[in-house]
């Protein structure tokens, strides 16, 4: 056996690993995956454990002290020399399937920027009546939608657990530092695809601040676990979950079995729509920004782009710009290539279905990967919205009029969720209305869409007002107030990102 790599971390003064066994699971590149079986006496232990730190330390210590040890924190990870960087740098590409590179450039270096102490949410309850139209909040806009209707309230929650999917880089330490913002122990449940990074920067917490890391703990175990699911349900006053539509189900009976508030964050779809004074003047550069939306986390997300609308009257056609972002795709992607899990069986398929359909003379042209990296579509053949395979294959669809989107993306409005924008700003306000209406709940600047500021909604709720009050409201978030600075701004972002990689 090579390299052996924890997968979880709780205080190791409550001295429960004696009596633990564990599993020890091989995968390439010599490394093992270190998981306890969990008992339920063991599990009582940690529970307890995480209460009594939080009496301990987080009701004593103020939320500054707590920002700054997360500062600490995060300034560790951004060196990269920092051993739990090195770790996670030579073990992630393997756990997750991602490449290093992106892992490297587009994982840590944003991630951490979002847990600097300055980024945090720390705004109270916003009231829905002061937001009826598009206000100011952070460095861009909010609307509330709908009426509050509270279903739950708890402002000491004791003890918060999380059950994180893994799909996409940094979940679990988001949701650590959030629960310490509002002065919560925490569990967490680490996803089978991606166990590692939890842990270590646990760690790293403890590294700094022993007494904040120890009300933490990170419990790898699978989703098939009933036994241990429905004791932490038990031991929490409200579980936060992400995951798909089977997570959803079991969860929310689960939830309901116990009567503990769910903060569900599920399955969504997510595209681009870009305007014809964008196609006018910058279409080269907004075809740079797409590409870095497309490639990011290889569209895992569920933030992560599936189709792009393009208006049609620029002086750059929908299907110019197809090929323009073909040919910045295969730029992007050599700075931030695939890792193993390429999802290359995804893009042939892809491309064998809309080949048959060029071939057939249907309005669709293919700007494919000459390595099936990833895959371009034109595609007039239909106006409705359609998945895409992911894996880096998108499609390009034409649009007369931007205002006619929302309607077309109406019947799946309880899935919506992120929409990446160049559209001028006389124009986005209208459209962002519109899309919050059919029910999408973030407008992010083409490039960002990856990108959560920590200021906003996550699917119409705030993450730190979810972990004390659940109510009816469905927020709307615009990422900035002005898109033609966030545009230049992105720009300068993605063009450092591919010099770095390919100089």
């Amino acid at each position: 056996m090579g390299r052996t790599i924890d997968c979880f971390f709780w205080n190791p003064n409550l001295g429960v690993e004696d009596g633990l066994d564990f599993t020890y699971e091989e995968i390439d590149n010599g490394i093992a995956l270190k998981k306890p079986i969990f008992t339920i006496g063991v599990l009582e232990k940690i529970i307890e454990g995480i209460k009594k730190a939080r009496q301990a330390y987080l009701l004593n210590h103020d939320i500054p002290a707590v920002l700054d040890a997360i500062d600490k924190v995060n300034a560790l990870w951004m060196d990269p020399g920092y051993e739990g960087r090195k770790i996670a740098r030579d073990v992630l590409p393997t756990v997750t399937g991602f490449s290093v590179e992106m892992i490297e450039s587009w994982g840590f270096y944003y991630f951490f920027d979002i847990l600097k102490k300055e980024n945090l949410p720390l705004l109270g309850k916003l009231q829905p009546n002061n937001f009826r139209e598009f206000s100011k909040l952070g460095d861009g806009l909010v609307k509330a939608y709908g009426k509050s209707h509270i279903s739950h309230s708890n402002y000491q929650p004791e003890v918060i657990g999380h059950i994180c999917a893994g799909n996409i880089l940094g979940l679990a330490a988001f949701e650590m530092v959030m629960d310490k913002l509002v002065d919560a122990a925490t569990w967490v449940k680490v996803a089978s695809e991606e166990p590692v990074f939890g842990a270590l920067y646990a760690k790293s917490i403890e590294e700094v601040d022993p007494a904040l890391a120890h009300t933490i703990a990170v419990l790898p175990f699978g989703s098939d676990n009933k036994m241990v699911q429905e004791f932490l349900f038990s031991k929490s006053d409200m579980v936060r979950a992400t995951g798909g539509e089977n997570a959803r189900k079991n969860l929310s009976e689960l939830a309901e079995k116990y009567k503990v508030p769910l903060a569900g964050h599920w399955h969504k779809f997510s595209f681009i729509t870009i305007a014809r004074e964008y196609l006018d003047a910058q279409a080269r550069e907004i075809a740079e920004l797409a590409s870095l939306d497309v490639c990011a986390w290889d569209q895992q997300g569920c933030f992560s782009p599936q189709e792009i609308f393009a208006e049609t009257g620029g002086s750059v056609s929908p299907k110019e710009f197809a090929k323009l972002l073909a040919e910045e795709m295969e730029t992007t992607s050599r700075a931030l290539p695939k890792g193993t899990n390429s999802g290359k069986i995804q893009v042939l398929d892809g491309y064998y279905q809309y080949f048959t359909k060029e071939m057939m003379g249907e309005p669709v042209k293919l700007f494919p990967s000459s390595t099936h990296q990833w895959l371009v579509i034109y595609d007039e053949s239909t106006t409705n919205f359609e998945p895409s395979p992911l894996f880096r294959v998108i499609r390009v669809k034409p649009i007369s009029d931007i205002m006619e989107i929302p309607k077309r993306v109406k019947p799946i409005g309880t899935f919506l969720q992120t929409v990446g924008v160049a559209i001028l700003h006389d124009r986005l306000i209208p459209f962002a209305d519109a899309m919050g209406e059919a029910g999408a709940t973030n407008i992010r600047t083409i490039s960002g869409m990856t990108l959560q500021k920590a200021w906003e909604p996550w699917d119409g709720r705030f993450p730190l007002n979810e972990l004390f009050e659940h109510d009816a409201v469905h927020w709307v978030s615009i990422d900035t107030r002005d898109i033609a600075t966030e545009i230049k701004t992105a720009l300068q972002r993605k063009r450092s990102i591919v010099n770095q990689r390919l100089s």
